[in-house]
Order: structure tokens, then sequence, then C-alpha cells
């Protein structure tokens, strides 16, 4: 009788090891398919990053276009403040949500009018700029 509760236990105890086993291995099934999803979805927003640090660089290169234009095409003059005045009074806006704004950098003034320009764009979170230098 003592022989058959040894084997009844020992068969039941099997049973458990084989239900915890198969709830193991699939919490660890689990836990490898949520890290994916979630390093799937970080890769994703990063993708999507970069297409804004793209529209961002393309802004500031707007920004940069436009004040070459204003200083060289049509000889126009650089206000005191250091910014381009006709590229500050139009809509520096884009229909893509991109901006630029275009700066004279202080530490470059010469006259009263600053030689070294930074043109910023902006998208959402992405903030790319281009320094330019106009030398005499």
């Amino acid at each position: 009788m003592a022989d058959n509760m040894i084997k009844y236990f020992i068969k039941n105890k099997e049973g458990q090891v084989m239900f915890l086993t198969v709830v193991v291995l699939g919490a660890i099934i689990s836990s490898v398919t949520v890290i994916a999803g979630v390093l799937m979805s970080f890769q994703l927003r990063r993708s999507a990053d970069v297409a804004a640090s793209a529209r961002a660089i393309f802004a500031s290169d707007a920004g940069v276009e436009c004040m070459l234009y204003e200083i060289f095409g049509t000889n126009g003059d650089l206000d005191t403040a250091g910014k381009v005045s006709n590229c500050e009074d139009q809509s520096n806006d884009f229909s893509n949500k991109a901006s630029y704004d275009i700066r004279g950098v202080e530490s470059d003034i010469v006259e009263g009018v600053p030689r070294a320009y930074k043109s910023i764009g902006r998208v959402s979170n992405s903030v790319r700029s281009i320094d330019i230098r106009l030398d005499q």
C-alpha cells in the first residue's frame, strides 16, 4: 500500500513539473515577444525621426537660400539686428509643418552687419541648423 502511494505521488509530481515547464516556457516566449515589440516600436519611432530630421535640414537650407538670394540676387541690405529683412518679413512656415529662422551670429559682426549666419530648421522635435559665413 505504501508503494502504491509513493508511485501515485511521483506520477502527480511529474504532472506538476510538466505544467510548470509549460508555464515557464510560455512566460519566456511571451517576454521575448514583448521585448521584440518594444524594440520594433523604438525602431519605427527612430525612422519617423529621420524623416522629420530630413525635413528640418531642408527647411534650414531654404532659409540659407532665401538669405543668399536677398544678399546676392537682389542686392538686399542686411539690417543691423543681423537678420535678412525680406526673409524675416515673409512667412517661414511650410505646408509640411517645417519652419526656419535666420539669425546673425553676434560674435562675427563687421561694421554693425553680421558676416556669419545660422539658419535653423524645425519640424516637431527635430531641429537642424546650417551655418554660413560671408567673407569679403
